[in-house]
């Protein structure tokens, strides 16, 4: 069995993915101001996971942000997720979940040096509600969300699930760290 040998020191920074997923079947690399599909301009980097890093875009088209999801080559040709999204989008019942459940806006393939990538276009959705917890309050200097939206929020979330549980489907890893807060419009002006 082959060993893998680090060239480069692990960041010490928090949030930062490594050098080395930068590789054949690994992450598609994105620098601000890429421009992808003749649309999307990338303006900001909002995160990474094991599976895909996430960017924020700007569409030329709508005149909106968005979030670029783009996963790593090495899952493209198994992609569950852009199923998931797909069909969740195709259904139109009053669900009081749905609106609490992100949108797919659009998907496609994205050719590059690590091979192909599938990148999803979602809506931008904003902070998690773990990073609240880490936000004091001004007022109290308490690291814990006021109780009442803390309740509208666990409200959203069981709902959330029950959408996509009555579609068939069921979050696995379920942790607080994938539950973020819907931005309004205004990010668009």
């Amino acid at each position: 069995m082959a060993t893998f040998t680090r060239q480069y020191r692990p960041s010490a920074l928090d949030d930062v993915e490594e050098i080395e997923n930068y590789c054949p079947r690994g992450f598609h690399p994105i620098n601000i101001e890429y421009e992808i599909e003749g649309r999307y301009k990338v303006v900001h980097k909002l995160g990474h996971g094991g599976f895909s890093a996430v960017w924020l875009a700007r569409d030329k088209l709508t005149e909106c942000y968005v979030a670029l999801k783009i996963i790593v080559a090495s899952i493209r040709q198994d992609c569950k997720e852009l199923g998931v999204l797909q069909t969740l989008l195709k259904e139109t019942t009053c669900h009081p979940g749905r609106n609490s459940v992100i949108s797919l806006l659009d998907n496609f393939m994205i050719e590059g040096s690590n091979v192909r990538h599938v990148c999803l276009v979602l809506q931008v959705a904003g902070p998690s509600t773990t990073s609240l917890n880490y936000s004091p309050s001004a007022v109290a200097r308490s690291q814990r969300l006021r109780s009442q939206l803390t309740l509208k929020v666990a409200k959203q979330i069981v709902q959330a699930l029950g959408f996509v549980q009555a579609q068939g489907f069921c979050r696995g890893g379920l942790t607080i760290l994938n539950f973020l807060f819907r931005l309004n419009d205004s990010i668009n002006t």
